[in-house]
């Protein structure tokens, strides 16, 4: 698949989240919160920032594809306080496969990570402790669920 093929195929998964979260968004969220529980509150606030990043971003070229984490980029990171790096993908919830390096955006982490950019350093909260992470790399993907991604089991998040 060429570069110009695949960055297609990159803006149309941004265009379908624009639509699952815009038209299905109460759908979608149902499907993963009770309607009064805080966290949906606070995940309708992050997905109505999420949205509005990435329709700017579809506006712009495409290297601005990898300007951040979205759900469907793969990103490359260090643990900052155990010297180490790893990878994984952020995914959508169904798209979710730890041994395959695919983590929800609706996870700890990846919710946590989600519009982070290169460079950038951030405390991550898990239910196993705080750690700090450097995201080193970004790239928005086009894969399909039969392609696996970088990184996997072995990651500590």
């Amino acid at each position: 698949m060429n570069h110009r093929t695949s960055r297609h195929n990159c803006r149309e998964k941004l265009v379908s989240q624009l639509f699952t979260f815009g038209e299905e968004k109460r759908t979608f969220l149902d499907a993963y919160f009770d309607a009064r529980d805080p966290e949906r509150i606070q995940l309708e606030k992050q997905l109505s920032a999420y949205t509005e990043y990435v329709e700017k971003l579809l506006l712009g070229p495409d290297e601005d594809l990898d300007s951040a984490v979205l759900i469907g980029s793969h990103i490359d990171f260090e643990y900052l306080d155990f010297h180490t790096s790893d990878s994984f993908m952020i995914v959508m919830p169904e798209e979710t496969n730890p041994d395959e390096g695919r983590i929800s955006f609706l996870s700890p982490v990846g919710s946590q990570l989600l519009l982070g950019s290169k460079g950038e350093v951030r405390s991550v909260h898990t239910p196993s402790g705080s750690m700090r992470i450097r995201i080193t790399g970004i790239e928005l993907r086009s894969e399909t669920l039969n392609e696996p991604a970088l990184g996997g089991a072995d990651h500590a998040l």
